[in-house]
């Protein structure tokens, strides 16, 4: 169903509002999501600092290398604990050193089954792995965002500052999450109410300015399209008259000038397309035509060749004159007009030569229509009293799979000189 013009104009200032109202709720939403982003950061940053002062780097070289607890391990352990305990959001606090490939565990304040201990070397999972190198190396304070949590790496060194591993604190991040759906849904809701009180608006400064002034153009534009397309000979622009005095009277006069340049242009392409497409005096394509085709033919499953040639035109032309000569070219076109199908496609090389191509064939197929064609009398072009005789030679050629369509035509150029020579 066709819209009117005054519903497109409507549509697209509903869509310049609502884009409006989108990029607007996208912006404030990102710089929500950014703020908490940012909060979640500091608070892990702020745990992470915390803890590393209560660790002794020393001692952790010492578990390290041992594997061993003594009481400053669990001192220090029940001091992570209770910190994790007196704050919700922290989900992770552990110590770890990092290899390659593994976590190795000093400190895990997860006491459920999932939880780790001393030694306890777990792999990377996909996020580490990306950081692989950097935790290796143990002196770069990182973070990692995952689904349910942001973690941050804050290295510990020893008294010579050799990294020890790294404090990770893991800071729940699904309250946030919560807290950004419920301002995307008052944003959401604030947006519906403007867009709404802008279309109201736009309907009616639309209605009284523009709308109602095009109406009538509209309407002989629309039933312009209608005409054409039941072949009216008459345009319903010609007996349609605006005289508003305005841009509207312009565009009229532009759209009645711009109707009469179509078509001329339409039909001068048109006649121009064909010409360049066909051989003007049998009205077959040209080569031109074939060579624009060839791509199209050479992916065809496969294709028969048939080339025609005729046999002593220049004796023709030279004996009883070229009006002879062009007879017995028209003749042959319509030879070949009387097997074109919609599927077989005929062309003039040039001079006496010309070809059929029929796509998607068989080998036997092909074959049958040569005989069927070198049998018929019309392949004889001259009349009986006459001093030169002409005839049609015809040779063929057939391939499938990968086509190469110049090496095809010279193969059926060539079995049709077979045939020629086999009539001499």
């Amino acid at each position: 169903m066709k819209k009117s013009l005054k519903k497109r104009i409507l549509m697209l200032m509903f869509i310049f509002v609502i884009t409006l109202n989108v990029l607007s709720i996208v912006m404030n939403y990102q710089n929500f999501v950014n703020t908490n982003q940012q909060a979640g950061l500091s608070t892990a940053n702020t745990v992470a600092e915390t803890c590393a002062l209560i660790i002794n780097g020393d001692s952790l070289e010492k578990y390290i290398q041992t594997g061993l607890r003594d009481s400053d391990y669990y001192v220090t352990w029940n001091k992570l604990l209770d910190y994790k305990n007196t704050n919700s959001d922290i989900v992770k606090l552990s110590v770890i050193w990092f290899d390659s490939d593994y976590g190795n565990y000093i400190f895990d304040t997860d006491l459920t089954s999932t939880g780790a201990f001393l030694g306890d070397r777990i792999p990377l999972d996909a996020e580490q792995k990306k950081l692989s190198s950097k935790l290796t190396d143990g002196n770069n304070l990182l973070s990692i965002t995952y689904s349910d949590r942001i973690e941050i790496y804050r290295p510990v060194l020893s008294s010579y500052n050799i990294p020890m591993g790294y404090v990770i604190v893991g800071i729940n991040t699904l309250e946030a999450e919560r807290e950004q759906f419920q301002y995307l849904y008052q944003l959401v809701l604030v947006s519906f109410a403007l867009t709404l009180i802008a279309t109201v608006f736009f309907v009616l400064i639309i209605n009284k300015t523009i709308v109602s002034p095009i109406n009538a153009l509209s309407a002989a534009v629309g039933s312009y399209v209608d005409s054409m397309n039941a072949n009216a000979t008459d345009s319903p622009l010609a007996h349609l008259s605006i005289q508003t005095g305005d841009e509207i009277e312009t565009l009229f006069h532009s759209i009645r000038k711009m109707e009469s340049d179509i078509l001329n242009s339409t039909n001068n392409l048109a006649i121009a397309m064909w010409n360049s497409q066909h051989d003007s005096m049998t009205q077959l394509y040209n080569k031109r035509y074939l060579t624009e085709c060839k791509s199209a033919f050479e992916v065809k499953k496969s294709i028969g060749i048939i080339y025609f040639d005729v046999d002593n035109l220049k004796k023709m032309n030279d004996t009883c004159g070229h009006e002879a000569g062009d007879e017995v070219i028209k003749k042959t076109a319509q030879f070949i007009q009387k097997y074109q199908t919609e599927d077989r496609i005929g062309f003039r090389m040039g001079g006496d030569e010309f070809m059929m191509i029929v796509p998607d064939t068989t080998d036997q197929n092909i074959e049958q229509l040569v005989t069927v064609m070198k049998t018929d009398p019309d392949t004889h072009l001259s009349r009986p009293d006459q001093e030169i005789q002409c005839r049609i030679a015809i040779g063929f050629a057939y391939c499938e799979g990968e086509i190469d369509l110049d090496t095809l035509i010279k193969a059926a150029d060539a079995d049709m000189y077979l045939d020629k020579k086999s009539h001499r």
